[in-house]
Formats: structure tokens, C-alpha cells, sequence
């Protein structure tokens, strides 16, 4: 299985621990960090802990340029768990972050329709995608939308985090064919 794909700007390959001065970088800006729901003013530590938690999922992606080899970004699909708390085996949750320098110029929509072809081709049978953003994430709820997203649930509460009073989410689904090759 190829576990890389390029596009026309950009490569999605495997999340390694090399990208950790890249993903640090991008994780602690605040824009970022606003976007993701998490403190901007994280230790290395603590983000070494994300990074290796991260590359733990059933598929961890890097984005990079394609002609500078510049790291991007990272695409994520967690485990889904089941009403019953139970791992999905065709169930994913999307999680990704962008750099600010890079918003709206397309680059996420490519990246992630790269590394769903990407999954796709590893499990060879329907999956089905979950993603959750913030209600005021308008650009993250475009790109979802972009690539064939259904919004299920316009409005709920995720779990409050910390002392942060819960911020209101969208929820949107994909159903992915199985593969043939």
C-alpha cells in the first residue's frame, strides 16, 4: 500500500517525529490554537506528548509543499467510538490544522481529499467520516462542505475542557465507498 500521495502542490506522507519542530511551530500559534480549542502557550513537553498521541492514530498525515518540502500542516482520523464506547472499524474521526500563511488557498480540500484516497486504499471497504468545528470555523466548515461533507448536527455542545466554558460545534459526516482497485 502506498502510504504517500502527491498533488499538484502538496505531498501527504506519514506523521513522523520529525515534524515535531513544524507541527510545534503551528500548534502554538494562537490563531491555530483558537481554531483547535487548546492553549497557545503549551511546553515542548506537552507537545511531544500530542505529536506521539497523534502518530498513534490508525492514520496520522503530514502536509507538506510539494517544492520546498516546508511542513504544512497534519490530517488526522482517530478512532471513532461506538455509542457503546467500542473503536469503529469503519468509523473515523478528522481532525487537521493548516498554517495561517496557507488558509484559503485550497491547500486543506487537496490535502484531505489526498489522505481519504489514502484511506480508502488501505481498508478497501465503505468508512464512514466524522468531523466536528466550531460553529464560528466558517473556512473549516467551507472546506468540509468542499469535499462532500453533510452537516448532521448544526449546533450542540462538546465537553467543556479544562476551565473553558464548552464552545458550540457543527457536526458533518461522509460516507466513503469501499475501494476497488
Amino acid at each position: 500500500m502506498n502510504r504517500i500521495i502527491e498533488t499538484s502542490r502538496v505531498r501527504v506522507r506519514p506523521l513522523t517525529e520529525s515534524d515535531l519542530p513544524g507541527y510545534q511551530r503551528l500548534l502554538t500559534l494562537p490563531v491555530v490554537a483558537a481554531a483547535n480549542g487548546s492553549p497557545a502557550d503549551v511546553s515542548t513537553e506537552q507537545v511531544k506528548r500530542w505529536l506521539a498521541a497523534d502518530r498513534q492514530s490508525p492514520f496520522a498525515f503530514s502536509i507538506e509543499d510539494k517544492s520546498t518540502q516546508r511542513f504544512m500542516g497534519t490530517i488526522l482520523f482517530y478512532q471513532h467510538l461506538t455509542a457503546e464506547g467500542m473503536p469503529s472499524a469503519t468509523e473515523y474521526d478528522l481532525g487537521y490544522f493548516l498554517d495561517p500563511q496557507d488558509w484559503g488557498q485550497g491547500i486543506m480540500p487537496e490535502a484531505i481529499d489526498g489522505s481519504l484516497q489514502l484511506v480508502q486504499q488501505a481498508k478497501q471497504q465503505s468508512q464512514t467520516i466524522w468531523a466536528t468545528c466550531f460553529v464560528t470555523n466558517h473556512q473549516s466548515q467551507r472546506v468540509l462542505e468542499k469535499l462532500g461533507f453533510t452537516a448532521v448536527l448544526q449546533h450542540f455542545v462538546g465537553p467543556q475542557i479544562g476551565d473553558k466554558a464548552p464552545t458550540p460545534e457543527r457536526l458533518f459526516r461522509l460516507d466513503l465507498p469501499a475501494r476497488k482497485n
